[in-house]
């Protein structure tokens, strides 16, 4: 018996000396330390557990949770966290400056570049209160995206803690998103490939296409096969679209796509009317070197300057005007450069001589002198020649 106890003594002995050699080699904990966790459990109603380098943890559920209540993590999810606290021997985590951490989370956060939501609480002069976690900031007004709704929530990284006073930026977030989104697309976009995206603004040059972060653009001439004279004719802001990507230029940080290269090509098909066909068109544009007629099927036509039937000197805008409705002869077609050329001339000569056929047609075959009228269509008809 006595051997026993001695027995069980040193072995309880042992595993008390293992224990403190354990608890010895531990690295102390620092509050606000940060650590990358990963979700385990989201079933809980009050934490998130979640797993450490250090071990098991906790995050306050309502951290965690979208302006509708609902959980915006799934298990599994890598997400940052800062240390706070152990309590009744749980390590409790945060992702957002609170408690009496909040100050050493907020230095972390700075050092580390961390991103932290945070909601508006009012505009002042020069910017924007926030609150992030348990911490109010201020953002300059130079350092926010646009011009948020008070209590809306926004991204921001915290650029400078001075005593209570700590400076938060959305520009500074957004700038490390973008090229981050940027090392992403580097590796994955190639020119010929077809990407999805969303028109993000509309200018007079063409539009400017989000594609994951980062914007490309359309040129005028690269959004349809037929003749556009401002992107919103075609376009509208916040359109989801697919283009397929022409150049890439990283250096410079531009993309040019195209929407025309992924539509079918009216050119290549039958067109609505050959050359000597007379047609009806609308004005599109007055320049100075002719008249923009749009056609049938979308397409569109120039009247040059010879063939307006406009005195050269006069001013195009004196006989034409946008919106107008117009008879105009398809004078040439060019299939290769996609242009077609329209005359207003083509139309007069057109009318003259079936006006001359009807006056032959009334006078009858018998009539070998013509009459002053008829003397004047084909005087007229011969001067056009």
């Amino acid at each position: 018996m006595k051997s026993t106890q001695i027995g069980k003594d040193r072995r309880e002995g042992q595993f008390a000396q293992l224990l403190e050699a354990s608890l010895k080699n531990q690295t102390k904990v620092e509050a606000g330390s940060y650590d990358l966790v990963t979700v385990s459990d989201i079933t809980n109603k009050d934490f998130v557990f979640v797993q450490s380098p250090r071990g098991t943890g906790l995050i306050p559920r309502e951290e965690l949770l979208d302006h509708h209540g609902k959980i915006r993590v799934s298990r599994g999810e890598k997400i940052p966290a800062f240390y706070r606290s152990t309590e009744n021997g749980e390590m409790m985590f945060t992702t957002q400056p609170s408690g009496r951490a909040k100050m050493d989370i907020v230095r972390t956060a700075i050092e580390n570049k961390i991103p932290m939501t945070g909601r508006i609480l009012k505009k002042i002069k020069g910017g924007f209160e926030v609150v992030i976690g348990e911490v109010n900031a201020f953002c300059p007004a130079s350092h926010m995206d646009g011009n948020p709704d008070v209590k809306s929530e926004v991204t921001f990284l915290i650029t400078e803690a001075k005593g209570d006073r700590v400076i938060a930026s959305n520009r500074a977030f957004r700038d490390i998103e973008k090229k981050r989104q940027k090392d992403v697309l580097m590796q994955s976009l190639q020119p010929g490939d077809v990407v999805e995206g969303t028109v993000a603004n509309l200018a007079d040059f063409g539009a400017f296409i989000d594609i994951g972060g980062m914007e490309g653009l359309v040129p005028l001439s690269e959004i349809a096969h037929q003749r556009v004279t401002h992107p919103s004719q075609v376009l509208k802001s916040g359109q989801s679209v697919r283009v397929k990507i022409l150049q890439i230029d990283w250096k410079d940080d531009r993309l040019t796509l195209s929407l025309r290269a992924l539509l079918e090509n009216p050119w290549q098909g039958q067109l609505p009317w050959k050359e000597g066909d007379i047609v009806e068109g609308k004005v599109e544009s007055i320049k100075p070197f002719g008249v923009f007629v749009k056609l049938e099927g979308n397409f569109t036509g120039l009247i040059p300057a010879g063939e307006s039937g406009v005195a050269r000197g006069q001013p195009f805008e004196k006989f034409f005007q946008k919106g107008q409705t117009l008879r105009v002869m398809v004078h040439t077609i060019d299939r290769e450069r996609e242009k077609i050329s329209l005359s207003v001339r083509g139309v007069a000569a057109h009318d003259q001589e079936q006006e001359f056929a009807e006056y032959l047609k009334v006078q009858g075959p018998q009539k070998e002198e013509l009459s002053s009228f008829g003397q004047q269509l084909r005087d007229a008809m011969n001067k056009k020649k």
